[in-house]
């Protein structure tokens, strides 16, 4: 792993405005939680969290995702890859410096995140705010390696943005599917055989419905978290490798 090219994504995201922009979207977002929350006639701490956990966890992940597909073509189609890669660095090394400088963005997000509710209802914070907490930055960590491994695979940024939004509706709704098939029992072979490939994908999936439950910050934890984060982990391990042999078979 290469400590200058980790420093080279950060400053990509300073320049690119990333962190300003994250700024400003979790000031507005906080602001209008508080907002909205004054206007409950109870509870109004739960209700400003309830929306702003959520409100926050989907721009952040929107805003990882962009700046890493734009960031990635652009890198290929303005030829720094190239240039990088004609310097003493390995592929090897470029992929995993360039993971782990996005990782390092999802953790400051999520810390930003976690920060956020904290200024709401500092007062309410117990061991299930913690876990939703790092659920949420395992789940910010994968998100941008599966963009970091769709724009190395598709050369149009559009596409890749499409395609990890895809992942992320479909990791969202994994346990709501997987529920509608218990509940449905057998049908027809087309369904048996729809039912074995969902089966087959949740396997593979990463459970983001399971990670920063918005209902942890109000009734606190109700499942075991360190399954999920095993998964989580597993799988962006997974999506490196898979980049990364992308990288190293592609031709320049």
């Amino acid at each position: 792993m290469s400590r200058p090219l980790v420093l080279y994504v950060l400053t990509a995201a300073l320049r690119d405005r990333l962190v300003m922009a994250m700024i400003i979207t979790l000031v507005v977002g906080t602001s209008l939680a508080v907002f909205l929350g004054s206007a409950a006639i109870a509870e109004k701490q739960q209700f400003a969290m309830v929306f702003a956990g959520a409100g926050l966890r989907l721009a952040g992940v929107l805003g990882l995702v962009l700046f890493t597909v734009f960031f990635i073509r652009r890198s290929f189609d303005a030829r720094d890859v190239d240039f990088i890669l004609s310097r003493p660095v390995s592929r090897v090394e470029f992929l995993l410096s360039y993971a782990a400088g996005l990782s390092l963005l999802a953790l400051g997000m999520a810390a930003a995140q976690t920060l956020c509710l904290y200024i709401i209802g500092g007062n309410l914070f117990g061991p299930s705010h913690i876990s939703w907490a790092v659920s949420l930055a395992f789940e910010n960590i994968v998100m941008v390696n599966a963009a970091l491994f769709f724009s190395m695979i598709l050369s149009s940024a559009a596409t890749a943005a499409t395609a990890t939004a895809g992942f992320y509706i479909l990791a969202r709704l994994m346990g709501q599917l997987l529920g509608i098939i218990d509940s449905t029992g057998k049908g027809t072979v087309i369904y048996n055989l729809m039912e074995y490939i969902l089966q087959a994908i949740s396997a593979v999936m990463p459970r983001l419905d399971l990670m920063a439950q918005t209902s942890w910050l109000i009734y606190g934890q109700s499942v075991e978290i360190s399954s999920i984060l095993l998964q989580a982990a597993i799988f962006t391990i997974l999506i490196i490798t898979a980049a990364l042999i992308d990288l190293v078979r592609r031709q320049f």
